[in-house]
């Protein structure tokens, strides 16, 4: 399943660079507006902390099936979820702020 995971993801991420490629090749790169320049720091920016948690999660897990629920790989999971939680939160308030607030009238 995290194989399947994988590929999904990194199908998703070929798809987005060739958005992001397509958009440039349009003129609408990050130089063209404040708008487009935020958009592609904020998801470039996404992408790069999901990638992480993702590198870190598989770390996890590994440690889980070598080590089992040891006392350290408890307070990493823990740290993790931390992490994980945490970003999610952040970027949920960001989007908002950036998207939503900025559509209104």
């Amino acid at each position: 399943m995290l194989i399947e995971r994988g590929g999904i993801l990194r199908d998703e991420q070929i798809a987005l660079i060739r958005e992001f490629a397509a958009m440039i090749a349009a003129g609408a790169g990050p130089q063209r507006s404040a708008f487009l320049s935020a958009f592609f720091a904020l998801v470039g920016c996404h992408g790069l902390h999901v990638g992480i948690g993702l590198i870190w999660l598989v770390v996890m897990m590994a440690q889980v099936a070598i080590k089992g629920f040891a006392a350290t790989v408890e307070r990493r999971l823990l740290c993790f979820s931390l992490f994980w939680h945490a970003l999610d939160i952040i970027w949920v308030g960001l989007f908002t702020v950036v998207y939503l607030m900025g559509v209104s009238p």
